[in-house]
């Protein structure tokens, strides 16, 4: 059987394609490690070129939105000692709020921590309870459907 120019065309797409995501699976960017706040104190070095995830608290009093240039500015916490100010430009969760968890993705701008903690966040997830809890008053909506059975009944029966 004989290959012609279409299966050679192929073959070399397809192997490009392949070596393309294998040498970008192997950059040390193409993925993103979580670590605690500890860890990124015990040694701050390693993160000011490298983009990592890192847990906390939004602290009360802290949160500074600008609106107009959409940078929002907060300082968070894992209430333990390690604290970080962080900068995201972009507009926050609709969930953010201080107090609230959050997971924040960046890089350090400056490794010395006693002088600087800055991280410039590129992404902010906000953790929040798996718990559903309504306000909203149901009885209405089932007093609703009673009506309408009784309605729909009536109905039959005239026919």
């Amino acid at each position: 059987m004989a290959v012609g120019k279409p299966q050679i065309i192929a073959t070399t797409m397809i192997c490009a394609a392949l070596g393309s995501i294998v040498y970008m699976a192997l950059q040390p960017e193409s993925s993103v490690t979580f670590f605690t706040p500890a860890e990124v104190y015990a040694s701050p070095q390693k993160f000011v070129d490298r983009t990592f995830r890192v847990s906390g608290l939004v602290l009360n009093g802290t949160k500074d939105w600008d609106g107009m240039n959409k940078v929002l500015k907060f300082k968070m916490s894992d209430l333990n000692g390690h604290e970080f100010f962080v900068t995201y430009k972009g507009v926050p969760p609709d969930l953010f709020k201080e107090g609230q968890g959050v997971v924040v993705e960046g890089r350090l701008t400056d490794p010395d921590l006693k002088n600087n903690n800055n991280i410039q966040a590129n992404l902010l997830m906000v953790k929040h309870s798996e718990v559903y809890d309504t306000k909203v008053d149901h009885s209405q909506m089932r007093e609703a459907r009673l009506i309408d059975d009784i309605l729909k009944h009536e109905n039959k029966n005239k026919n």
